[in-house]
């Protein structure tokens, strides 16, 4: 999706009064970019949410082309398709793959710099929810009242009990939440 916008709405989207303070700018750039970021890693755990600020980047890059002039981003980055038959590996692959998102997310200086990440994060996440729903099968689904689609289980301890052959009740029950969960984003997509 392309479009334009004019100066004033660039500044105003910006949060900038006056175009001859270039501190000012710089200033109001960061700032927009840095909650844009915290919002970001709050919301990639829910696609639905996630595509809802995918689909306004647009109108941001055309904002700082016309206040800031980014520069092109030279970060290239692979992402392993998940495994979708061993539950360790698949979850070690997809603390690999969030981690480095977060990663570039964070040391982005442009939103220009941010679709291929919020892309990543969005085919990351979704291929999760389906391997984890998959590989997790044998668990059966907690109460859907009883799930929030935005509290994901901790996969670096279900990732640690999986390792050492010891999920407890508590570990169970989570599972469980977290399947309830993922089927829960799933029917909002």
């Amino acid at each position: 999706m392309h479009f334009q916008i004019t100066k004033q709405r660039a500044m105003a989207l910006m949060g900038i009064e006056s175009s001859h303070d270039f501190d000012d700018i710089v200033n109001q750039h960061e700032q927009k970019l840095f909650e844009w970021k915290q919002e970001i890693l709050q919301k990639f755990i829910v696609p639905s949410l996630l595509r809802k600020k995918q689909n306004q980047l647009a109108e941001w890059i055309e904002a700082e082309k016309l206040t800031v002039q980014p520069s092109e981003s030279k970060d290239v980055f692979r992402l392993e398709k998940l495994n979708t038959t061993n539950r360790v590996a698949m979850l070690e692959q997809y603390e690999s793959d969030i981690s480095l998102l977060k990663l570039k997310l964070t040391q982005a200086e442009f939103f220009s710099h941010l679709p291929a990440i919020v892309q990543g994060l969005l085919e990351v996440q979704e291929n999760y929810m389906q391997a984890f729903v998959d590989l997790f099968s044998s668990y059966s689904e907690a109460l859907p009242e009883e799930v929030n689609s935005r509290e994901i289980i901790d996969t670096g301890k279900l990732l640690f009990a999986l390792k050492q052959d010891s999920i407890d009740n508590k570990l169970s029950w989570a599972i469980e939440r977290e399947i309830s969960r993922i089927k829960k984003i799933q029917g909002l997509n």
